[in-house]
Parts: structure tokens; C-alpha cells; sequence
């Protein structure tokens, strides 16, 4: 299914409610950023003011993504609020034009079709964390042998593996004590 609506179809005088659902491959998502694993459903409502049309709606899918402690897969649910203000494009862009904070939530439409996908796809990776973690408590992995250690303990110690170049610190600790 499509994210694209005819403005026409958008009454001048009250909301047009939509509810759509995108396939995964719909999105051309980075590996890097994580996988789609469910349906992206967007619902939502548009309003139009003369050429002017306003969205706000909601996001709702998954994202497999590698925990960034112990590098295993796991699904992030997305859940993410939408708005976006859709003007007609200008005939010609100016290059070197000042933008000001209003103008990060102005989309520009061509042939009275308002396209959605890049309001989504945006959102969709700004309600994703910074840090990706499978759980809070993530152990990571022992940086000796590599297991993970949210599975299984390592017969490594921790004082072992203090990085040389700091273990004069830990002898000033060691006797601060």
C-alpha cells in the first residue's frame, strides 16, 4: 500500500482520517539503522488550510536491532507520534536559503499528491535510542573470551583485565583505601 494521498480528496472544511498500513520492504531501511519485522501502521489525520495540509498521526512497528553489549539480535517496538506541515514546492528551489526552526517539519508536495514515506521513515529512526540495548541490565560480552555473558558466567577476572596503562591508577586506589 501507498503513503501518498491526493490533497484533493482532503474535505476543506473538516479532518480526512486515514489509516494505513506499509509492507516492510515498502521502506529502504539501512542494515546499519536495523530490520523491519512487522507492518508499519500509520494512522492518523490530515487538515487542510487553502494549499496548506496539516498531518498528525501515529507510527506503530518493529525493528529488529543488534544490542550494542553483547551484539545479539533483538526487536525494538516503535511507537512514535507524527506531524508534519505539507506546503506546495516552490517552481525553483533557492540554494542558499536561511532556515529557521519552523521550517524542519515543512514537507513540499508536487501534483496535488502529498507523500507520506519520508515523514515516516524519518520518524521511524528518530524513536529509535541512541544506544540499542537488548534489555537494561545487558552484561555485554567478556572482552577476554567474548562470551556473552547474559548466558553464561566466563572463568575471567575482572582485574585481569584492566588495560596496563591504567593499572597505576588502580594502585593509587588501592592504597587511598
Amino acid at each position: 500500500m501507498s503513503l501518498v494521498i491526493n490533497i484533493d480528496d482532503i474535505p476543506e472544511d473538516e479532518e480526512y482520517k486515514f489509516d494505513l498500513v506499509a509492507k516492510p520492504d515498502y521502506f529502504k531501511v539501512d542494515p546499519e539503522e536495523g530490520i523491519l519485522r512487522k507492518d508499519v501502521s500509520v494512522c492518523g489525520r490530515l487538515s487542510k488550510a487553502g494549499r496548506e495540509v496539516f498531518l498528525k498521526g501515529t507510527i506503530s512497528t518493529e525493528i529488529e536491532q543488534v544490542c550494542s553489549r553483547c551484539l545479539e539480535p533483538h526487536v525494538f517496538p516503535v511507537q512514535a507520534a507524527l506531524t508534519s506541515h505539507y506546503v506546495p514546492a516552490p517552481e525553483e528551489l533557492e540554494t542558499d536559503m536561511e532556515l529557521h526552526s519552523s521550517d524542519t517539519d515543512v514537507e513540499f508536495f508536487n501534483d496535488n499528491r502529498i507523500d507520506m514515506t519520508q515523514a515516516v521513515y524519518d520518524q521511524m529512526l528518530l524513536s529509535l535510542p541512541l544506544v540499542q540495548l537488548c534489555r537494561e541490565d545487558c552484561k555485554g560480552i567478556c572482552s577476554k573470551c567474548g562470551i556473552n555473558r547474559n548466558k553464561e558466567e566466563c572463568g575471567c577476572l575482572e582485574e585481569d583485565s584492566i588495560d596496563p596503562r591504567l593499572a597505576v591508577l588502580k594502585t593509587l586506589k588501592d592504597k587511598l583505601k
